[in-house]
């Protein structure tokens, strides 16, 4: 088993310490391929022994039911089936997690989309947030990969783990979905029984696949509120199940219009600022720095290459503005540690403290970033 048989020219090669199983030196080759293998990992060698080669299937790419058309109506395109549910579509960090072998041993490890393991960063303890929040399950998960014979689908989400949307929970996991290694995806339901958390259910639909598709967009959009500048409140979009005849499992999103627009802006090819900003911010749960280059190579999985160049200063504007943001969250946090107080139990005086130290139009966002944590 070759990547390139597997997944072309877009993978590459990864020799990392699986922090969950800290013994183990894990390499191998990621796909970046924008389809069913995104994010997939084939593992090659534990330890520097060779070992069979192991297909780590991942997250699978989503995609929209239509293609929009110049005019701005759409061409829908629904696959047949035997019914549909519809679950919520949360936005955090993905987190799947899965088995590999090292020919004797089977080990158990958790991975962000495009890298071998959870890692954490200089803007984002994903690894540390991942344990807290999840150490519990661990048993459960590993349970229920057996039991189901997937690898299991997560989101971490919340506000100490900001996206496009804010969220009043601090942080939080959901079961997403499962997935086979040889692609098989298995829906939220076909997974009920676990202990684990389960994300949110909205509805079934059997009929009139159009009509519901755009009265769930109509009121995901009704629920969703700008609270400023790249960020909104409400739920960030909806993953529809098609359960076919043949028996499988087919993923589509449906995503609020302002949300949608977003990433369909001036036309089929449009790129607009804020799909930028969220691309910068999901970024850093690979890298600790942000650089075009990296950002023009994630947006190339949905962008064309000339529209992507199009939008060369903006994206570095883009760049600028999270970096700054995620460099500001920072500096707040750090103060905050160094007063040696509580918000809970100080809340006045540690503001008065840091209002010498931040801009005052900016302290209500000081004391959202204190109380997250």
């Amino acid at each position: 088993m070759e990547p390139k048989e597997l997944f072309g020219r877009d993978y590459q090669e990864f020799c990392e310490v699986d922090p969950f199983n800290p013994k183990n030196e894990v390499e191998g080759y990621i796909s970046r391929k924008s389809n069913e293998f995104y994010g997939a990992l084939l593992i090659t060698k534990v330890n520097h022994l060779d070992v069979q080669p192991q297909l780590i299937m991942g997250s699978p790419k989503m995609h929209y039911p239509f293609l929009p058309r110049a005019d701005g109506t759409r061409k829908y395109a629904f696959p047949s089936a035997r019914n549909i549910e519809v679950y919520e579509k949360l936005d955090g960090t993905n987190i799947l997690a899965y088995f590999y072998f090292n020919g004797i041993y089977r080990y158990c490890s958790y991975k962000t989309r495009l890298r071998p393991f959870v890692q954490s960063g200089r803007f984002g303890d994903f690894f540390g947030m991942w344990k807290e929040i999840a150490a519990d399950y661990f048993k459960e998960i590993q349970h229920e990969m057996d039991r189901s014979d997937c690898n299991l689908s997560f989101e971490l989400y919340g506000a100490r783990n900001p996206h496009l949307i804010v969220y009043k929970n601090n942080l939080d996991i959901a079961l997403l979905f499962g997935v086979t290694n040889d692609g098989k995806i298995l829906s939220p339901t076909d997974l009920r029984g676990s202990n684990l958390p389960p994300v949110n259910k909205l509805r079934d639909i059997d009929k009139d696949y159009v009509w519901n598709y755009e009265q769930l967009q109509k009121d995901l959009q009704d629920g969703l509120k700008q609270e400023e500048e790249g960020y909104y409140s409400g739920v960030e979009g909806a993953v529809w199940y098609l359960h076919t005849p043949e028996g499988r499992c087919i993923q589509l999103k449906c995503k609020p219009e302002t949300i949608e627009a977003i990433h369909f802006s001036a036309g089929a090819g449009g790129l607009a600022k804020n799909v930028i900003i969220a691309t910068c911010w999901n970024a850093f749960e690979n890298v600790d720095t942000l650089t075009t280059a990296f950002i023009k190579q994630l947006l190339l999985e949905e962008f064309k290459p000339e529209v992507i160049e199009a939008k060369h200063y903006l994206i570095e504007r883009c760049i600028s503005f999270v970096t700054g943001e995620a460099e500001f969250r920072q500096e707040v946090l750090s103060a905050y540690k160094a007063t040696g107080k509580n918000i809970l139990l100080d809340k006045v005086s540690i503001m008065r403290e840091l209002s010498s130290k931040f801009p005052r139009d900016r302290m209500k966002k000081v004391y959202s970033l204190i109380a997250n944590q």
